[in-house]
Formats: structure tokens, C-alpha cells, sequence
């Protein structure tokens, strides 16, 4: 199960989504939670996310094992956050084809609500998988070289 940790101004928010240990995902234990962050620590990823703007900073890798955290969280940002989703894959160390599949699925999601979903620090050899599988035109995938514009 991933660890989830939900930040927010109200301390009693962040404090009650902790105390939700049967809970896998916080808006399952906090129906209509005005969280500020979200972070996700499963297996070897971390994923910190926050929804205005709506922005994902990954660090590990992903594989099949964190699948169902990142679409997940994915999905939560896009939903509470407006215009493009930008994930941050600085710290990205390996992704795998099932990883490569959920981002383009996720792209293609917010390219029918007129969205997009922007890789931000895509390293070489993730732009070399993306060419390769020829995912990297994909609908409503943008692939930026540099970090995530602060603010």
C-alpha cells in the first residue's frame, strides 16, 4: 500500500488523512479534501504532487509495481487542477513500457478536454524511448528539456 501524505492549511485535514490506514488513496477517506500537496511513496517511487498549479514531481523509477499510484495521482491533479498537467521527470532514474503507456494514456485524457500533459527535464534516453515507440507526438504530450517554471 502507498504511503500517502496530504498537506494542507488545515492541520486537522492533513492529520485525519494520516489516521486512514485502510485507505489507499486520501479522497476515499476525506470525501471533498481541500489539499494543498499530495505525495505518494510506493515501492521505489516518490511522487509529489500539487494541484494549483496542477504539477507532479517524480523521483525513482517506475515500473508495473507503482502503476496504479501514478495513474492515480495523475488523474487527481488533472481533476482538481486547471490547464496543462507539467511533471516534473528530473529525478526520473527508469521507466518502463508500462510507465511510458500510462503518461501517453494520461496525455491523450487531458488532449480531449483540451489539456496537455507537459514532461518537464525529459532526459535523453527517455526521449530516445519515447522516439523509439513513437509516443513522443503523441496527443496532447509536450516534452520540454528544462525543469518546471517556478510559480
Amino acid at each position: 500500500m502507498p504511503d500517502v501524505r496530504v498537506e494542507s492549511e488545515r492541520d486537522d485535514l492533513a492529520d485525519l488523512a494520516g489516521d486512514q490506514p485502510d485507505q489507499d488513496r486520501p479522497e476515499e477517506a476525506l470525501p471533498g479534501f481541500d489539499a494543498e500537496r499530495l505525495e505518494i511513496q510506493t515501492g521505489a517511487m516518490r511522487v509529489a504532487a500539487t494541484f494549483e498549479p496542477p504539477v507532479l514531481s517524480i523521483d525513482g523509477d517506475i515500473d508495473t509495481s507503482v502503476l496504479p499510484a501514478l495513474v492515480g495521482t495523475l488523474a487527481k491533479v488533472a481533476h482538481h487542477g486547471r490547464g496543462d498537467v507539467r511533471v516534473d521527470l528530473g529525478r526520473l532514474r527508469r521507466v518502463d513500457v508500462g510507465g511510458l503507456r500510462a503518461l501517453v494514456a494520461s496525455a491523450g485524457n487531458l488532449h480531449r478536454d483540451g489539456r496537455g500533459l507537459v514532461l518537464h527535464a525529459v532526459a535523453p534516453w527517455l526521449l530516445g524511448l519515447l522516439i523509439v515507440t513513437g509516443w513522443d507526438d503523441a496527443p496532447g504530450l509536450r516534452l520540454v528539456p528544462g525543469p518546471v517554471p517556478a510559480g
